[in-house]
């Protein structure tokens, strides 16, 4: 019993060997050929798939339509550059346009500011059969549109210029005597007081400013109101300014402000003393019972000034808004203030901050140009 007992044993054992042997693969023999390839599966879902709806385009934006001026702006220049002979009337339109643009690239309305741009449209213009054109290229060599400044080669622009606008050829001439006129710088004499010179043969042809404004040129009543305000006759330079206040922004807001200041500012008061000493001023000045004697009238002035006269003040600023060519007293522009009376009952103004705030023109064309195209 106990042997069959072992046997059974034994058997058991040997199956569990034979079994356990028949798991263990065997190990495939290399054979030198490529992997197999792995199994394809489903390719990964698109982003567009991942949505049951696709999103709709991004819409178009609309294209910004360009303002009245910059249409105006096109339409001028396509009628500028339209080739081939024009009939007369269409002629002068495209002249006109060339004008016009030219106008409008000095000022910078409408396009970039370029003085360039703007001589070639004049020049273009001239070419064209625009008399006006004239004055786009005089003020191009007064003040330099393409290269440095030279008002000498206004010249023969203006004269051509004088046989339609006049009183503008008038003003553009003035400027000219006063962009070549000497520098004047006014310096003390030895002891403090001015030393008397000669007239300047060169100063501009002051005629030719008061012809151009009565011709109706609001740029040449400006400079009058300017020098009136100089002069400290704000009355005058307040007229100056009105006049002109219907055609040019700035005279109107000049006269806006002279009102105001007018207005506000008190009358000036002074002594006995300061009263007497100015009058011992102009004694001197004029030579009433004695020889005139400049010198001691500045002196004199001076002195009445330190007392409180506003007359006294005003007059050494007269005279020393006009000096000579070697920056010393004008002898003519004194004889010429000896009889202005400055002791009425005007208000004082202080004449240098007033110049400040006081404006002109951009350029002495720019109310050649349409009202429309001012805004």
């Amino acid at each position: 019993m106990l042997r069959f007992i072992s046997r059974v044993f034994c058997c058991c054992l040997w199956l569990g060997a034979v079994q356990a042997a028949g798991s263990i693969q065997p190990e495939p023999a290399f054979d030198g050929s490529p992997p197999p390839a792995p199994p394809l599966r489903a390719a990964d879902p698109t982003p567009e798939t991942l949505s049951a709806t696709q999103l709709p385009p991004a819409p178009l934006q609309a294209r910004e339509q360009p303002s009245a001026l910059e249409a105006e702006v096109s339409r001028l220049r396509s009628r500028a550059l339209s080739v081939g002979p024009q009939p007369g009337r269409v002629a002068r339109e495209q002249a006109r346009a060339a004008w016009l643009l030219g106008l409008l690239y000095l000022h910078g309305i409408g396009v970039a500011a370029s003085p360039g741009e703007a001589a070639a449209w004049f020049e273009r213009a001239r070419a064209l059969g625009e008399p006006l054109a004239a004055a786009g290229l005089a003020w191009c060599e007064i003040d330099g549109c393409r290269t440095a400044p030279n008002p000498s080669a206004a010249q023969r622009w203006i004269t051509l210029l004088r046989r339609v606008d006049l009183p503008r050829a008038q003003y553009l001439q003035w400027l000219v005597d006063e962009r070549l006129s000497p520098l004047q710088l006014a310096t003390p004499g030895l002891r403090g007081e001015p030393v008397p010179a000669t007239p300047a043969a060169s100063a501009p042809d002051r005629q030719l400013l008061l012809s151009a404004a009565r011709g109706g040129n609001v740029h040449a009543r400006i400079e009058l109101g300017f020098e009136s305000i100089t002069a400290n006759r704000p009355a005058d330079a307040l007229e100056h300014f009105r006049a002109a206040g219907s055609r040019s922004e700035a005279a109107s807001a000049n006269a806006a402000l002279l009102s105001e200041r007018l207005r506000v500012t008190p009358p000036a008061r002074s002594s006995a003393s300061a009263a007497d000493t100015f009058a011992r001023a102009q004694r001197n000045h004029r030579g009433e019972g004695q020889p005139a004697n400049f010198v001691e009238a500045i002196r004199l002035y001076r002195l009445a000034q330190n007392q409180g006269s506003e007359p006294a003040k005003r007059m050494l600023e007269l005279i020393f808004s006009r000096p000579g060519p070697d920056g010393q007293v004008d002898i003519t522009w004194m004889q010429q203030l000896a009889y202005l009376n400055l002791s009425g009952g005007a208000p004082a103004l202080d004449s240098t901050t007033v110049r400040r705030e006081l404006r002109r023109e951009p350029t002495p064309l720019f109310d050649m140009l349409p009202a429309s195209l001012r805004k």
